[in-house]
């Protein structure tokens, strides 16, 4: 039985782990097989700052080229995103200017169609614009765990602590990628300032992946909003 290979490139282990412990099983019963490779440059591998567009570019296509005509997305934060014109990434920093007038969503559109056009630059392969889909996340991966306050809660041992994480999901509508994207108040910083204990990574120590067990799909998608129509590209994937 045919099924569709699914390459998502991931900044870090955290990405990694959460993606595949959320996700994978639901797509697998599709049809749609996820792999999560994570973003490699320099001498380390994760994360992206100092990351170069061209440096991007060259894995992207990497696996868009794999001879078994693979489709190739990307899960990276808003937040944090490289920007600096000697990089490469100058579109990312002008589109971020323009957030106040446009918008998140447009801001963040804008900048996936400036990396799909990077990424297939230069391809001469069948359908290779469909099978290169970029996806951001607004504003980053933590967002997601606030569609389920007391699970996070929960997980993080600090039960009565809830109505904090519970506070930041009231205060953008119920919409947890509106969480915003400053040093103090990224999903990620909220955590750690409310929870210091926050471990990062894909270990059995870390909370991410743990946190991911215990989530649900749906309830997620339905805080998510762009998270939930990525997915749902992906979903779209399964074999006819």
């Amino acid at each position: 039985m045919p099924r569709t290979i699914v390459y998502a490139i991931v900044e870090g282990q955290t990405e990694n782990a959460v993606l595949m412990k959320l996700l994978a099983t639901h797509l697998g019963s599709l049809g749609v097989d996820l792999h999560c490779p994570i973003i490699r440059f320099g001498t380390g591998r994760g994360g992206v700052k100092g990351l170069k567009l061209n440096t991007f570019v060259e894995q992207i296509q990497r696996f868009l080229k794999d001879k078994r005509q693979p489709v190739v997305t990307t899960f990276f934060d808003y937040y944090g995103f490289p920007h600096g014109e000697k990089s490469g990434w100058a579109f990312v920093a002008e589109a971020k200017l323009n957030a106040a007038t446009y918008g998140l969503n447009s801001t963040i559109q804008s900048i996936e169609r400036k990396i799909h056009q990077a990424g297939i630059e230069g391809i001469n392969l069948p359908n290779v614009a469909n099978r290169f889909i970029p996806y951001i996340q607004a504003h980053e991966l933590e967002a997601l765990f606030f569609a389920e306050p007391h699970t996070m809660a929960t997980v993080f041992e600090i039960p009565s602590q809830a109505y904090h994480f519970l506070k930041a999901v009231t205060e953008c509508n119920g919409d947890c990628e509106k969480i915003n994207n400053s040093p103090q108040t990224a999903p990620s910083k909220r955590i750690q300032t409310i929870f210091p204990g926050y471990i990062k990574g894909r270990s059995d120590f870390a909370h991410g992946p743990r946190l991911a067990e215990k989530l649900t799909l749906s309830v997620v998608r339905k805080a998510c909003p762009r998270f939930s129509s990525w997915v749902s590209s992906l979903e779209r994937l399964a074999p006819n």
